[in-house]
């Protein structure tokens, strides 16, 4: 029930429909959504905010580095979890949500 009420809360937050989040969900699993969490926690500030504002402009950077984090296939999930949402809405709504996996 974990991955349902965090795509609840994700959802809300990126405003895509639950069943196609949950979907990505379910194949991007909790470990890599706590693994992206914890990679931008332990980012300096300044990191943070370049990966961030590269990530509009050069996704294809920010996937390669998601490939290196969670893998070709997860990466692949995580690309189709944005639908539309920005990369900061998603980092900022699965930090906001990771509390419930």
């Amino acid at each position: 029930m974990a991955i349902e009420e965090f795509a609840n809360c994700y959802g809300a937050r990126v405003e895509n429909t639950v069943d196609a989040i949950i979907d990505d969900l379910r194949n991007l699993g909790a470990d890599a959504i706590r693994r992206v969490v914890e990679w931008n926690r332990n980012l300096r500030d300044a990191d943070r905010a370049l990966v961030l504002a590269l990530a509009g402009i050069a996704s294809a950077v920010v996937i390669k580095i998601m490939e290196k984090l969670l893998g070709a296939t997860a990466a692949a999930c995580f690309v189709g979890l944005l639908g539309g949402a920005s990369w900061a809405l998603l980092i900022l709504a699965f930090t906001e949500c990771v509390h419930l996996l």
